[in-house]
Protein backbone atom coordinates (compact mmCIF):
# COMPACT_ATOMS: atom_id res chain seq x y z
CA UNK A 1 0.00 0.00 0.00
CA UNK A 2 1.28 3.46 -0.54
CA UNK A 3 2.02 6.31 1.69
CA UNK A 4 -0.94 8.51 -0.07
CA UNK A 5 -3.47 5.13 0.91
CA UNK A 6 -2.27 4.76 4.00
CA UNK A 7 -2.67 8.67 4.72
CA UNK A 8 -5.94 9.19 3.05
CA UNK A 9 -7.14 5.43 5.54
CA UNK A 10 -5.36 7.15 8.85
CA UNK A 11 -6.92 10.73 8.08
CA UNK A 12 -10.64 8.85 7.25
CA UNK A 13 -10.49 6.81 10.37
CA UNK A 14 -9.13 10.00 12.24
CA UNK A 15 -12.26 12.19 11.13
CA UNK A 16 -14.57 8.75 11.96
CA UNK A 17 -13.90 8.24 15.43
CA UNK A 18 -13.25 11.91 15.90
CA UNK A 19 -17.42 12.01 14.89
CA UNK A 20 -18.24 9.05 16.85
CA UNK A 21 -16.34 10.90 20.03
CA UNK A 22 -17.73 14.19 19.43
CA UNK A 23 -21.34 12.54 18.96
CA UNK A 24 -21.15 10.42 22.12
CA UNK A 25 -19.90 13.62 24.08
CA UNK A 26 -23.13 15.76 23.11
CA UNK A 27 -25.21 12.62 23.53
CA UNK A 28 -24.28 12.73 26.88
CA UNK A 29 -24.58 16.29 27.44
CA UNK A 30 -27.93 15.90 26.40
CA UNK A 31 -28.97 13.49 28.56
CA UNK A 32 -26.83 15.11 31.38
CA UNK A 33 -29.44 17.99 30.80
CA UNK A 34 -32.68 16.03 30.42
CA UNK A 35 -31.93 14.30 33.60
CA UNK A 36 -31.79 17.91 35.20
CA UNK A 37 -35.63 18.30 33.53
CA UNK A 38 -36.74 15.26 34.34
CA UNK A 39 -35.36 15.65 38.12
CA UNK A 40 -37.23 19.23 38.13
CA UNK A 41 -40.52 17.93 37.02
CA UNK A 42 -40.17 15.24 39.29
CA UNK A 43 -40.05 17.82 42.61
CA UNK A 44 -42.60 19.85 40.88
CA UNK A 45 -44.99 17.00 41.00
CA UNK A 46 -44.31 16.10 44.29
CA UNK A 47 -44.50 19.10 45.79
CA UNK A 48 -48.17 19.23 44.20
CA UNK A 49 -49.15 15.72 45.50
CA UNK A 50 -47.99 16.01 48.79
CA UNK A 51 -47.12 19.58 49.61
CA UNK A 52 -43.29 21.51 49.97
CA UNK A 53 -44.08 21.46 53.71
CA UNK A 54 -45.11 25.46 53.50
CA UNK A 55 -48.51 25.23 50.95
CA UNK A 56 -50.97 23.24 50.57
CA UNK A 57 -51.60 22.88 53.95
CA UNK A 58 -55.21 25.51 53.80
CA UNK A 59 -55.89 22.76 50.70
CA UNK A 60 -55.41 19.96 52.26
CA UNK A 61 -57.84 21.30 55.31
CA UNK A 62 -60.50 22.04 52.53
CA UNK A 63 -60.22 18.43 51.50
CA UNK A 64 -60.71 17.10 54.92
CA UNK A 65 -63.56 19.49 55.74
CA UNK A 66 -65.41 18.48 52.47
CA UNK A 67 -64.81 14.84 52.80
CA UNK A 68 -66.61 14.47 56.45
CA UNK A 69 -69.17 17.72 55.83
CA UNK A 70 -71.36 14.63 54.14
CA UNK A 71 -71.28 12.58 57.19
CA UNK A 72 -72.84 15.13 59.80
CA UNK A 73 -76.05 16.01 60.93
CA UNK A 74 -76.19 20.12 61.97
CA UNK A 75 -74.18 22.74 60.10
CA UNK A 76 -71.40 24.62 60.96
CA UNK A 77 -74.07 27.45 61.78
CA UNK A 78 -76.08 24.89 64.25
CA UNK A 79 -72.72 23.99 66.10
CA UNK A 80 -71.81 27.82 66.37
CA UNK A 81 -75.16 28.56 68.36
CA UNK A 82 -74.99 25.31 70.68
CA UNK A 83 -71.40 26.23 71.40
CA UNK A 84 -72.37 30.32 72.10
CA UNK A 85 -75.61 28.71 74.36
CA UNK A 86 -73.42 26.81 76.05
CA UNK A 87 -70.53 28.78 77.17
CA UNK A 88 -71.94 32.59 76.27
CA UNK A 89 -69.88 34.68 74.08
CA UNK A 90 -69.19 34.56 70.62
CA UNK A 91 -67.62 32.09 68.55
CA UNK A 92 -64.24 33.31 66.81
CA UNK A 93 -63.97 29.97 64.65
CA UNK A 94 -65.65 26.62 64.14
CA UNK A 95 -63.76 23.87 62.28
CA UNK A 96 -64.84 20.34 61.89
CA UNK A 97 -62.61 17.89 63.00
CA UNK A 98 -61.61 14.23 63.18
CA UNK A 99 -60.78 14.35 67.19
CA UNK A 100 -59.34 11.02 67.79
CA UNK A 101 -62.44 9.10 65.21
CA UNK A 102 -64.74 11.60 66.79
CA UNK A 103 -66.29 13.88 64.10
CA UNK A 104 -66.79 16.90 66.14
CA UNK A 105 -66.99 20.57 65.05
CA UNK A 106 -64.59 22.60 67.37
CA UNK A 107 -65.75 26.21 68.46
CA UNK A 108 -63.49 28.51 69.96
CA UNK A 109 -64.81 31.08 71.96
CA UNK A 110 -62.90 33.46 73.78
CA UNK A 111 -60.05 31.38 75.47
CA UNK A 112 -62.22 28.32 75.09
CA UNK A 113 -62.86 25.57 72.82
CA UNK A 114 -66.20 24.13 73.04
CA UNK A 115 -66.31 20.46 71.46
CA UNK A 116 -69.75 20.02 69.58
CA UNK A 117 -71.17 17.03 68.17
CA UNK A 118 -71.78 17.23 64.57
CA UNK A 119 -74.17 14.60 64.84
CA UNK A 120 -76.50 15.74 66.88
CA UNK A 121 -75.57 19.64 68.16
CA UNK A 122 -74.86 18.56 72.09
CA UNK A 123 -71.98 19.81 73.58
CA UNK A 124 -69.39 17.43 74.27
CA UNK A 125 -66.79 19.04 76.84
CA UNK A 126 -64.71 22.40 76.61
CA UNK A 127 -61.58 22.83 77.04
CA UNK A 128 -59.04 25.98 77.85
CA UNK A 129 -56.74 26.85 75.69
CA UNK A 130 -54.57 27.28 78.04
CA UNK A 131 -54.48 24.51 80.07
CA UNK A 132 -53.26 20.74 78.69
CA UNK A 133 -55.68 17.93 79.91
CA UNK A 134 -53.98 14.68 80.79
CA UNK A 135 -54.78 11.14 78.84
CA UNK A 136 -56.44 9.62 81.37
CA UNK A 137 -59.38 13.06 81.42
CA UNK A 138 -59.14 13.03 77.98
CA UNK A 139 -59.69 9.21 77.44
CA UNK A 140 -62.91 9.77 79.40
CA UNK A 141 -64.60 12.30 77.67
CA UNK A 142 -67.81 11.64 75.62
CA UNK A 143 -67.62 10.39 72.22
CA UNK A 144 -69.25 11.60 69.15
CA UNK A 145 -72.44 10.22 67.40
CA UNK A 146 -70.32 10.09 64.26
CA UNK A 147 -67.05 7.87 64.45
CA UNK A 148 -64.96 7.86 61.51
CA UNK A 149 -60.91 6.35 60.96
CA UNK A 150 -58.56 8.67 63.12
CA UNK A 151 -56.31 10.12 60.81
Amino acid sequence: MSATKIIALAAVLASTLGFAGLARNVSAQQTESQLAVNNRESTEIAQAIYGDGETDDDAEEQQETAKYQSLTKITFEQAKQAAEAAVGGKAKKVELENEDGNLVYEVEIGKKEVIVDAGNGKVLYTENEDREDDEATEANRPKSSIQVPYT
